[in-house]
């Protein structure tokens, strides 16, 4: 007979196996609907756990694939999400932070919100709310308008600017007034974090769709390499800039950039190696090559510090490997030019088929914002928002929209809200000493 002292705030079933041998047809013809509710719900934070558990034992399921987004249901609340994932229910404010979580009070969530495991550039993880998700506007705010708890959490410290191998930043020039283009033509501007030629077939599906709805002549332009992106926005070269978070986030603060969307999901920050490698940890990389597909992006910032983390210093500890291309890193793990590779997901599934077989995701330590879209302030507020619209209806498009998800994995264009853009705040500085100006 099913027990009428279920208590599901508490979570006690977790820590007691026998309590979920129980006979499910029992569950369903005879339980209540909140015992139902109740059950579910720690079965599934008990397979939540059991997966974490595989994947830090080493079972064969990689931190990349255990589960990132948490949906909330009836009866849950941020505290009993949280606290199966810090390890113990009186935990959960580990996962809590007051600025980024983007939850003004975590006594108070809705069915339908959704939760993302994030990490922060010291590895430290933290729950934030997806706004993307399926909770209504309504709920949301409502949840938002609720009195804030204050939670003591770590936040992360300022990063200190990369090492960089082969690299000398010049001044960025200052910004100078642009008249509108005559024509009309839009100049969009993408970070070159893959090959030219695979971005150029990329975005050929954005071009043809932003001159369908807008009526307006579009040129993609893909500069040489980070810095010249970096330099190019702060020029006032491209109308329109997709790039590198960090670099989006300088941009708005020192040129007044306007935010208009970002690519959801968020990046996964990887540690590759070849399959056939004697390095299981990344300390076995010490004294060694490691390689950086780009290492002026936000994920090698974010690299660096988690090497930090495991005592390892660039130039000290590891040498850091520059390649162009990531198709270059590819090579120079499997000539063993390096040992070990630092790279997004959307780097890695862009080494050729014939290369990235032979390589292994060793571990998945960081997951970042995506690529930011920012307008220039010569385009004006109405045709901001206009732009705005089409590139948040774009992945609706069953045609080019359809055809540009399908080529980059990426699931859709979302506001850049302010929570996440403060996560940058701690990377400004160092953005700004890397790319050679100073504030």
């Amino acid at each position: 007979m099913l027990s009428n002292n279920i208590t599901c705030v508490s979570r006690q079933a977790y820590d007691e196996p026998e309590e979920f041998n129980m006979n499910m047809i029992n569950i369903e013809s005879r339980g209540s609907v909140a015992q139902k509710a109740c059950y579910f719900r720690m079965l599934r934070t008990a397979a939540f756990t059991a997966l974490t558990a595989m994947a830090s034992l080493g079972f064969g399921l990689s931190a990349a694939q255990t589960p990132q987004i948490i949906e909330v249901r009836a009866g849950d609340t941020f505290a009993s999400i949280a606290g199966p994932l810090a390890g113990n229910a009186k935990s959960w404010r580990k996962l809590y932070r007051a600025d980024l979580t983007g939850l003004a009070n975590p006594n108070v969530v809705v069915p339908g919100m959704r939760f993302e495991v994030v990490s922060d550039a010291s590895g430290q993880k933290y729950l934030r709310r997806v706004t993307s998700g399926a909770a209504k506007a309504s709920q949301i705010a409502a949840a938002s308008a609720a009195p804030a708890v204050r939670a003591q959490t770590p936040q992360p410290a300022a990063s200190p600017a990369p090492a960089v191998a082969s690299l000398a930043p010049s001044p960025a020039p200052a910004a100078a007034p642009v008249a509108g283009r005559s024509d009309g033509t839009l100049v969009i501007g993408v970070l070159p974090n893959v090959a030219s030629s695979i971005l150029s077939s990329q975005y050929e599906h954005m071009k043809r769709y932003l001159e369908r709805v807008s009526g307006n002549k579009v040129s993609i332009v893909v500069p040489p390499n980070f810095k010249a992106m970096f330099d190019n926005t702060m020029n006032g070269d491209y109308d329109l800039a997709i790039t590198a978070p960090h670099f989006a986030r300088v941009a708005q603060a020192d040129r007044n950039m306007v935010p208009l969307g970002m690519y959801e999901p968020r990046i996964n920050a990887l540690f590759v190696v070849p399959i056939e490698t004697t390095i299981t940890h990344a300390r076995d990389a010490r004294n060694k090559a490691i390689a950086f597909a780009n290492p002026t992006s936000l994920v090698a910032m974010f690299g660096q510090q988690w090497l930090r983390g495991q005592n390892m210093e660039p130039g000290k500890d590891y040498e850091i490997r520059a390649a162009r291309t990531d198709m270059g890193v590819g090579r120079a793990l499997l000539t063993g030019e390096a040992v070990a590779a630092v790279m997004s997901n959307g780097e890695f599934r862009s080494i050729p088929q014939n290369e990235s077989t032979r390589l292994k995701i060793l571990e998945s330590f960081a997951t970042i914002p995506n690529f930011v879209i920012v307008a220039h302030s010569r385009l004006g507020r109405d045709r901001q928002a206009a732009l705005r619209g089409h590139l948040r209806a774009f992945f609706d498009d069953r045609e080019d929209g359809a055809a540009f998800a399908n080529a980059t994995s990426l699931k859709g264009i979302v506001e850049a809200d302010e929570v996440q853009l403060r996560e940058l705040d701690a990377h400004t500085a160092a953005t700004r000493q890397l790319m050679g100006i100073t504030k």
